[in-house]
Formats: C-alpha cells, sequence, structure tokens
C-alpha cells in the first residue's frame, strides 16, 4: 500500500503555503512535536495540537516499511473500532503515493474510491482529507491526515501552508525518533546480554543515588548482603563494600577509562567490578559514576577439566577460561595464576581458536551457555 502510485492535478499540490499568522501557535505546534519524541505514546500531543489548529476532526500519522503494511497508526481521539476497520482495509486506500513531501487534498488527488473504502469514509465520516507523505531512509514510509467531516468545507491555503511550514520539521522529528527507537532498542539488547552474563549495572549520580539499574542489579539490591536500595540510595551492606564504593564515587576513573575493584564477602568468592564515568553529555538528570559488578550468587560454571574435554584446551587455558568465566578481569586473572599478562593473553587468543570465538564477552557468553551440560 505505501508503494502504490496515484493520479494527481498540478492544482491540488501546494509547494508554498502562507505561513501560520501566529508564531506563538505555530512555536506550540513545534514545542508538542518536539517535546513529544521523549514521551509514550511520542505523537499523540502533536497530532491533537494539529487537529486543533487545522479545525480539523482527527489528525493522523501512518508509519510503514516498504509495502509490508503498517507498523503505526495513531489517531488521537479517534474510535478504536474504526482504526483497526481502517488497518483491515488499508490496501483499498486511494489516497497513497502522493508526490514526497508535498501537500495535497484528497478530492484533487483521488478519481476513483472503491467501494470499500467510501463505505469506511461514510461511516468515518471523513470525506475532505488532506495529506502529505514523507519518506525516510532506507524504506520508511510516513502519511499525515488531516480530516473533515465531509459536511464542511474542505481545507483551504491556511491549512496548506501550515503543513508546508512543518515538513522540514516534521522530517527532523522522523529520523530523531528513529534514533531513540534504535537506541533504546539497543540498550534492551545489551541489558539482555548483561543479565544473561551476571553483571550488575549500576548508574549513580555524585551522591550515589541510583538513577538506573539492570535486572541482575536489582536482585543484588533485593538480596541485600552486599548492597541494597535505601530510599534511592545505593547502600554499602559491609566495611569492605563501604569503602570501596565511597572510594570509586568520589575519584571516578578518566572519561575513556575504567577502574577495577573488588570487595570481599563473608563467605564465598569476591565481587569482581568496573567503575566507567558517566559521559557528562550523556544524561540530563545528574548522572556520574556506571558500576558494573559480578553476581557472586552465580553457578561457578563448568570446571576447568570439562572444558579441556570439550574443547581441547591446556590446563593453563582451562584455568585462564575458568577466571575469565567468574567475571575476574584479564589482568587480575594473570595474577591470580601467577603468570605474566602477556601469556594470558597468549592463552586467551588460543582459547579464542578453539572456541570460535572473537572476543571475551563472546566466549563467557558461550562458556555459560554450556554450564549446564559440561559437568553432567
Amino acid at each position: 500500500m505505501f508503494c502504490d502510485a496515484g493520479h494527481i492535478l498540478s492544482s491540488g499540490i501546494a509547494r508554498a503555503g502562507r505561513p501560520m499568522t501566529d508564531d506563538d501557535a505555530f512555536t506550540g505546534l513545534l514545542e508538542h512535536l518536539y517535546g513529544g519524541l521523549t514521551r509514550s505514546p511520542p505523537w499523540e500531543a502533536f497530532l491533537q495540537a494539529l487537529a486543533s489548529a487545522t479545525d480539523a476532526a482527527f489528525a493522523t500519522l501512518i508509519i510503514g516499511r516498504g509495502c509490508a503494511g503498517i507498523d503505526a497508526h495513531v489517531t488521537p481521539g479517534a474510535n478504536p473500532d474504526l482504526t483497526q476497520e481502517y488497518r483491515e482495509i488499508s490496501e483499498a486506500d486511494p489516497f497513497v503515493g502522493l508526490p514526497e513531501g508535498q501537500v495535497v487534498s484528497f478530492n484533487d488527488f483521488v478519481h476513483h474510491i472503491p467501494a470499500r473504502f467510501r463505505h469506511w469514509m461514510d461511516v468515518a465520516r471523513t470525506g475532505q482529507i488532506l495529506g502529505v507523505d514523507l519518506h525516510r531512509p532506507p524504506d520508511t514510509a510516513v502519511r499525515l491526515r488531516l480530516t473533515r467531516d465531509d459536511s464542511r468545507a474542505d481545507f483551504g491555503e491556511d491549512e496548506k501552508g501550515l503543513l508546508v511550514r512543518l515538513i522540514p520539521h516534521l522530517r527532523i522529528a522522523l529520523d530523531l525518533h528513529a534514533r531513540l527507537t534504535t537506541t533504546q532498542a539497543e540498550s534492551q539488547l545489551f541489558s539482555s546480554a548483561m543479565a544473561d552474563l551476571a553483571v550488575a549495572t549500576l548508574i549513580l549520580d555524585r551522591d550515589g543515588r541510583i538513577m538506573r539499574r539492570n535486572a541482575v542489579a536489582a536482585r543484588m539490591l533485593e538480596d541485600g548482603a552486599i548492597i541494597a536500595d535505601r530510599n534511592g540510595r545505593l547502600e554499602p551492606r559491609t566495611g569492605a563494600a563501604t569503602a570501596t564504593i565511597a572510594r570509586v564515587l568520589a575519584t571516578p576513573p578518566p572519561a575513556g577509562e575504567e577502574s577495577l575493584f573488588e570487595i570481599a564477602t563473608t563467605n564465598g568468592p569476591a565481587l569482581h567490578g568496573r567503575a566507567r564515568a558517566v559521559p557528562s553529555p550523556a544524561y540530563g538528570d545528574g548522572a556520574w559514576l556506571a558500576l558494573f559488578l559480578s553476581d557472586p550468587s552465580r553457578p561457578a560454571g563448568p570446571s576447568g577439566e570439562s572444558l579441556r574435554d570439550r574443547f581441547q584446551l591446556t590446563r593453563a587455558e582451562a584455568a585462564l577460561a575458568v577466571q575469565l568465566l567468574a567475571g575476574t578481569a584479564l589482568a587480575d586473572a594473570a595474577s591470580a595464576l601467577d603468570i605474566a599478562y602477556n601469556t594470558a593473553r597468549s592463552h586467551l587468543r588460543a582459547i579464542f581458536a578453539k572456541t570460535g570465538t572473537h572476543r571475551q564477552v563472546q566466549l563467557v557468553t558461550l562458556l555459560r551457555s554450556l554450564d549446564s551440560d559440561l559437568d553432567n
């Protein structure tokens, strides 16, 4: 449906329109447009404001990829049943394939209305429609539509001019929304990967207030053996944890670097951690430091002997793999095994070759996935 071409009369295209006379009102529209990108759902406030500014019954935004259909259909205030009905008959919509970036009225563009779509227009009372199509790379098609009851006058030059004036801002907003959506999706994937690796992730402000936490960190805080959440702040529960966390909060590593630390536990292995300073432009809420902590409650994983049998590792390579699997940094693992750091790097390259991995994160993920069956 997004790939259909249509016939158009040049008189129906607004290539340039009179600017909206009330600059304050136009500024308000832009505030709704850009300000709404970080809200959920992102487009509703803008569409409501646009419908009000153009005296339209509804303003609709339809987003799809290629010819695959509709990914998003936003019409604030519309009957959900009508929205669903449109989705089901959208292939009959003749008001598609408009010239990119040009404002077009339904009556000037459409020469034949399929019976199914005519019925829907009658039920939805959308006889007057003004629209613009935008295409965003690589294959996203966006349709903005204003509708009025067919008993009312058609949209005029003022409404067309307003849409023309909004088009460059719509392009920017759509690109920003795509970037935000991609970033959020990537963040969710990375958080899932971190959870699989039993790494608790905490983002703190200067005073130790918890700004973000992943699922592993939430479990660690709830357990409360080493750290806890006390009224929104990170509370160390042991003397070792108190001293270490106070130190990393007071003196975070330089930008782009990280510092390694460990916190002794009363029974069991030490909790290994890394601290990274949060880049100042990254957050606007005072985030200061990111802590990555291994989960000491996670099972130790397969033994060195089982790794030797499975991947034909040497004893030295298997011992290093067990250290890395426990969350130990390579330099700390070399120290624990009493070998030179360069020797540890050489062992790691050999482990990569034998396991078919290329990065330490890949290696640990692989070994953890074998956790349940290697020692059976």
